[in-house]
């Protein structure tokens, strides 16, 4: 039951607003599903029309008839709406088209990605390999400081790019999906950085599959010191270690590990660039393994005992979380960040006196004080107490304490 004052003189909003809430009742089809709903008896037609014209027609509100300005009211929201349905309606096909566009272009971009994929890019012919480097020997022997094992390298020209071609350690188990199609073209196309040698791909010959990496005209680090007798000085040791430790922090931004650095795996291109290589194999062994989860043999066995066998030797580039108990655990981040300490300490004391990297920790006596603390630092007992490679090349840089910062500038500075 409504008491409803025909005239009124004042708050005409409010009257307007009764005046709808009666006109729905009375007219609209929701208004009568809702008295359905709780059991009731809708108005009866005839009451409705008799209500509307009797009592809503004569309403008034400042002298004003009231359901004209319900109807004014209406008009205006009807308005409203239009000044925003009609861009709407010009943007809501615009936004269809654009969306049809992106996905367009991402079924097209998975198909030559997949076309990609299937055509094996990363996979190199042997016999498109020359063997033949200028002023180089064609076949190249290294001696790894850390398993002292020997390992032949085959150099050579492959499009254009000079490479070495190296027996895989794991290609016992190699075999290519898509899973490992998929982390070969990345590594390929994807990962490119001034400190880090490039990977070219995969050839086999043989029954023996071979990494195809960028070769460094000046050999290993430790190699390229010892044999050209550069002088070397605080600033050159600082400039190197900053290298290695931006392509680390490059291949950890890259979610890759190392897993076996070691200033082994620090060479010197033409250019005098540090080049860290041998990263690819903590990537493809990953991807192998969980291909092969249910081989036994292999699914609980870290790269690293395909790296170096079996056995309860010790590295002293390995973190001491990673060897322990006589095995060898999975590579981690930290575990390159211990990696790289032992190189601070081989750059700043083994180089120094142009011997080979000795295999104590002991000898620190000669290391600035800033390096010592820095290999202090990278080699904490505690994983997770050890920083970042980005932290480590700033405090590395912050030494140098000029602009030239490169190894070439270095030594075009020095002499």
């Amino acid at each position: 039951m409504f008491v409803i004052y025909v005239r009124r003189h004042s708050n005409c909003s409010v009257a307007v607003e009764l005046a709808r809430y009666i006109e729905w009742i009375m007219t609209s089809s929701q208004a009568e599903a809702e008295v359905e709903n709780h059991l009731m008896v809708p108005v009866a037609p005839g009451i409705a029309s008799k209500i509307l014209s009797v009592v809503l027609e004569r309403m008034t509100c400042d002298g004003r008839p009231l359901m004209d300005l319900v109807r004014h009211q209406k008009y205006e929201e009807e308005e409203s709406l239009k000044t925003w349905k009609l861009p709407v309606q010009i943007v809501t096909p615009l936004i269809a088209i654009i969306i049809l566009l992106l996905i367009s272009y991402a079924i097209r971009q998975r198909i030559q990605y997949l076309r990609v994929l299937d055509r094996d890019d990363w996979k190199i012919n042997f016999v498109e390999i020359d063997f033949v480097v200028p002023k180089r020997r064609r076949w190249e022997s290294t001696m790894d400081q850390n398993t002292q094992t020997s390992t032949v390298n085959c150099l050579g020209r492959w499009n254009l790019h000079e490479v070495v071609v190296k027996p895989l350690s794991i290609a016992w188990i190699f075999d290519v999906d898509r899973k490992v199609k998929q982390v070969l073209m990345r590594m390929r196309e994807e990962i490119a950085h001034e400190n880090v040698a490039r990977f070219f791909g995969i050839s086999a010959h043989n029954d023996t599959i071979y990494l195809v990496e960028q070769y460094c005209a000046n050999s290993g680090l430790v190699d390229f010191i010892r044999n050209n007798k550069y002088r070397l000085n605080d600033s050159f040791r600082y400039v190197i270690c900053a290298d290695i430790a931006n392509g680390m922090a490059y291949l950890h931004r890259q979610n890759l590990i190392h897993g076996d650095l070691s200033i082994d795996k620090c060479h010197v291109d033409s250019r005098w660039t540090i080049k860290i290589v041998d990263w690819e194999y903590t990537a493809l062994y990953d991807v192998l393994r969980r291909t092969l989860l249910k081989q036994a043999t292999t699914r609980h066995k870290s790269v690293l005992h395909f790296i170096y066998g079996e056995g309860s030797q010790a590295f002293r580039h390995l973190a001491p979380e990673i060897q322990k108990d006589g095995r060898l655990f999975e590579p981690t981040q930290a575990g390159d960040v211990y990696s790289f300490g032992i190189i601070v300490r081989d750059v700043f004391v083994s180089l120094s006196d142009q011997e080979q990297p000795q295999t104590s920790l002991n000898d620190v006596n000669r290391m600035p004080a800033k390096a010592f603390h820095i290999m202090e630092l990278a080699c904490h007992e505690t994983s997770v107490e050890r920083p970042a490679f980005e932290q480590l090349e700033k405090s590395l840089r912050s030494a140098v304490g000029s602009e030239k910062t490169n190894f070439l500038d270095r030594y075009v500075v020095q002499w």
